[in-house]
């Protein structure tokens, strides 16, 4: 970790720390002659902390606006919901808090701003945009237009608030000026004291503008990030789901309607493109709903040996169209609680993958294990394995190992970053193993339902090993 790092993870403690060693030099001078020194520390520990105060207080109000306008675009791009509601309601009280907190300090140098406006224009934004709120599903246009309206209301409350912070920074700089002045007048014994007092201030005065500027820095990246996500969802959604559903539709009707036609291979190209092109839309769809909490579950008790039987034989499927073969392994009794079709969705991606990169007849055992209180899941292929560089880094989404496997298969780079989020939303885990030449193992675990003492489980049906 650099020393900027460490300046931006304990910030307020570091700046906690040189006041005290500003304060002790002050006392040091004021031993050694405290009847000439005694105006001028009182002067200096009064004007930084004051200062400071107007500073401080400012940057807390202007974060708030920060935090308002966070739960403001969730609500916009993720749609109302009680959770994402009392997010916002509780981010403008905070704001008004932090606001009412300025009537603690002097800023009477502000002819154009103070305390009271700052709050009025706060509840002017929360009275205009929060009944807007209410009409999302009944009248998205009217929600829009408030919503747009109060984004201009945030962003006047921010240049405001800024004006203020800079009124705090003006105000250390004259506090420094007189101290300056007022040290010219002591004794030449005080001089290289005072000149080390002075020196202490300007590293805190630069550290407190570093820190400030880091933090508005993480809070502009951070924004522009859930900008930048929010656009590219709404543009897939938006420019690419409906436009390609209806030209895989025409192309089919094309195609239904005459088979013979000179254009049919392009016909089929296009219908089989488009398609592919949907079910990346949907992969990116799903995650975005995933990352909101947006993805209903419909959960269901199930047993293991009953819930691999339906893998292994909708596996096999997959399997088949690259040539491989889907075959179960050891088989652990127990029950776990599921959304059976997501888990199906989440395992299938990871035989799928297997099939897809592994060679022609390659086995891919599947099987289920007791860990503990958990259920551990295997998909184990014989392909040619993934390196320790690339292995890190297979659940991250668009990741791709190189290019001749991002071309050998159709495919998003999307599939093991669902298949994660899936079993994630359970509860559980999803690790990888590999061996270069030997082949991959993903393990996926589950939390285990505990069987009542005096209720024991049905057994499972004997399932051989070769069953599918």
């Amino acid at each position: 970790m650099s020393w900027v790092d460490g300046l931006k993870k304990h910030s307020w403690q570091i700046a906690s720390v040189m006041i005290g060693g500003l304060i002790l030099v002050i006392a040091v001078v004021g031993l050694i002659e405290l009847r000439l020194n005694e105006s001028v520390r009182g002067i200096v520990v009064q004007a930084i902390q004051d200062d400071l105060e107007v500073e401080d207080k400012a940057d807390a109000v202007r974060l708030a606006v920060l935090d308002v306008r966070h739960y403001h675009d969730n609500l916009i791009f993720g749609g109302p919901s009680p959770r994402r509601i009392q997010e916002f309601d509780a981010a403008y009280q905070n704001l008004l808090s932090k606001i009412d907190s300025l009537n603690k300090v002097d800023i009477n140098g502000l002819d154009s701003i103070n305390p009271g406006d700052l709050h009025r224009g706060a509840e002017l934004y929360y009275n205009h945009f929060r009944p807007a709120i209410e009409l999302y599903e009944s009248d998205r246009t009217s929600f829009e237009l408030a919503s747009d309206e109060g984004l201009m209301l945030l962003a006047k409350l921010e240049r405001d608030v800024r004006q203020v912070e800079r009124y705090g920074e003006q105000l250390a700089t004259k506090s420094v000026e007189d101290v300056e002045n007022s040290v010219n007048h002591i004794r030449v014994l005080l001089i290289g004291k005072l000149i080390g007092y002075i020196l202490i201030g300007a590293t805190l005065a630069y550290l407190i503008i570093r820190i400030l500027r880091a933090q508005q820095k993480v809070a502009a990246d951070l924004a522009n990030t859930l900008q930048i996500k929010s656009d590219f969802i709404a543009d897939i959604s938006h420019e690419l789901r409906t436009p390609l559903t209806v030209l895989r539709a025409n192309a089919e009707v094309a195609l239904d309607l005459e088979r013979t036609c000179v254009h049919t291979e392009l016909l089929e190209e296009i219908v089989r493109e488009s398609s592919h092109m949907s079910h990346m839309v949907e992969d990116l769809l799903f995650l975005a709903r995933s990352d909101a909490g947006a993805l209903p579950y419909d959960w269901e008790i199930v047993s293991l040996p009953s819930l691999l039987r339906e893998l292994a034989e909708r596996g096999n499927v997959l399997a088949r169209q690259y040539g491989a073969h889907v075959h179960i392994g050891p088989m652990a009794e127990g029950k776990v609680r599921i959304d059976r079709t997501r888990l199906i969705q989440a395992i299938l991606i990871l035989i799928d993958n297997a099939a897809k990169y592994g060679p022609t007849g390659n086995i891919i055992t599947l099987c289920a294990n007791k860990m503990g209180n958990e259920a551990q899941m295997e998909v184990q292929d014989q392909g040619s394995g993934i390196s320790e560089e690339h292995l890190a880094k297979i659940f991250d989404r668009f990741y791709r190992m190189d290019e001749a496997r991002a071309h050998k298969r159709d495919g998003s780079g999307l599939g093991l970053a669902i298949a994660k989020s899936i079993i994630t939303a359970h509860g559980g885990r999803i690790e990888a193993e590999s061996v270069l030449q030997q082949g991959t193992i993903i393990r996926c675990y589950l939390p285990l339902l505990k069987a009542p003492a005096s209720v024991q489980l049905p057994a499972e049906p004997a399932l051989t090993q070769n069953a599918v």
